[in-house]
């Protein structure tokens, strides 16, 4: 709305220009989240939207020692959405993102109103904490999946059949020419429906330690950025042997540059220690947006490889729950406490494990490591390892980041390059 007014008052192309409007919906995204963030954390802090059991005692003239609080997120999502009024055309593309993600923030707001309802009926007595829980209930995983797949095929639905796209399928490391399978309606929908639930419930799951679910977010809506620019200019695509992208996908890259905007100032309260986290409303929402860009863009078996931490994070989970499962089958429920696959799931908590000193040897055993040792690995040895458990989370967060990294720009030369 905004670039359209400029350009009605003062017909410069550059109020068109795909990269000012770009830059401008960055700049809107970042500082009206920079402005209204501190508000809304104290506002939270005040009234108590948290997850964490724990006292939200805040003495005046005292820092704030309560836990964090959670729905960060959603601020983060009306960034991106005054940002996409704005500066972005609301075409079939960026009309279908926008659905996605209010839906889908929509479930992770009433799971998170439960976690925080639920640990206020913990407080005043009128329900009780499980002994091995730190963090409320929200609604259950079987509601929230079933509300998740049900919105995602509806939308879905509407996707294939008021959006322009298809079902061909780019093959990573395979040319055009030698493979460019097309999956028929009863196929395509499906694949779509699962890409887009277990890309939103990986970011959710990675958002188990501060910043670890921003990085990605941001590196992944990087490469779909790049791959629509570069996609919707014919002249590229013939050079480049890739496939062709409506002109249309180009309010994609406005949008995506909201979303890295919105991770990046995310990043100024959420970096560790964190003042405030996204909640599931927010990653359920991120996650969600950047699935469905990879599917727009058709680069959606490129995600596994964009998204490898979000990858790690949920076989991690996937795995431990598995073979605790068959260890209680075969050997027993004390012997499944005892041996895990993993020290602790998702991976970057196994990490945190390996990370932390301690005198005392561990009770508990994994497999995994156990695997690495036998390979040659070099694990973390007592000199390496660290005390205080902000430091061991900031090793593992900033490591990780960096995979994040390097896996953009593998997956970068990999679409553009090696094929």
């Amino acid at each position: 709305m905004l670039a359209d007014l400029l350009y009605a008052i003062w017909p410069y192309q550059i109020f068109k220009s795909l990269l000012f409007r770009s830059g401008m919906s960055f700049l809107t995204t970042y500082f009206l989240i920079v402005l209204l963030m501190h508000p809304l954390i104290r506002w939270f802090r005040a009234a108590g939207v948290v997850s964490d059991f724990g006292t939200q005692e805040n003495q005046p003239k005292r820092p704030y020692a309560g836990p964090k609080p959670i729905m960060g997120g959603g601020l983060l999502i009306l960034g991106i959405l005054v940002s996409m009024v704005l500066w972005v055309e609301l075409n079939q593309f960026a009309v279908a993102l926008m659905v996605i993600m209010v839906a889908f923030a929509a479930i992770g707001a009433i799971d998170d109103l439960q976690k925080v309802r639920h640990r206020r009926h913990v407080e005043g007595g009128t329900a009780e904490k499980k002994e091995y829980t730190d963090k409320a209930d929200g609604i259950s995983g079987t509601t929230r999946l079933s509300l998740e797949f049900l919105l995602a095929t509806a939308v879905v639905i509407g996707l294939y059949w008021y959006v322009t796209i298809d079902g061909h399928l780019v093959i990573p490391f395979i040319p055009l020419k030698w493979w460019y399978p097309y999956l028929p309606r009863h196929l395509f929908i499906p694949l779509m429906v699962v890409i887009i639930v277990a890309g939103a419930n990986a970011v959710n799951l990675t958002d188990g330690m501060d910043s670890l679910a921003t990085v990605p977010i941001i590196t992944c809506t990087a490469f779909v950025a790049a791959v629509a620019y570069v996609g919707s200019e014919p002249e590229w695509v013939l050079r480049l042997k890739l496939p062709v992208l409506p002109v249309e996908i180009r309010e994609v890259v406005v949008v995506a540059a909201a979303v890295i905007s919105a991770g990046i100032a995310f990043l100024r309260y959420n970096a560790p220690p964190a003042m405030i986290t996204m909640g599931d409303m927010g990653a359920l929402a991120m996650g969600s947006v950047m699935s469905t860009m990879f599917i727009l863009a058709k680069v959606e078996l490129f995600l596994p490889l964009a998204g490898g931490v979000f990858v790690l994070t949920t076989l991690s989970t996937i795995i431990q729950r598995l073979f605790f499962k068959l260890m209680v089958n075969v050997k027993g429920r004390e012997f499944a406490k005892q041996v895990r696959f993993f020290y602790r799931a998702p991976y970057h908590h196994h990490l945190q494990a390996l990370w932390t000193y301690g005198e005392e040897v561990k009770k508990v055993r994994s497999i995994w490591v156990e695997i690495q040792r036998r390979l040659g690995v070099r694990l973390p040895g007592p000199e390496d390892q660290l005390t205080r458990a902000a430091d061991v989370d900031s090793r593992v967060v900033w490591r990780l980041h960096m995979v994040s990294l390097w896996l953009l720009v593998v997956s970068l030369l990999v679409y553009f390059k090696v094929r």
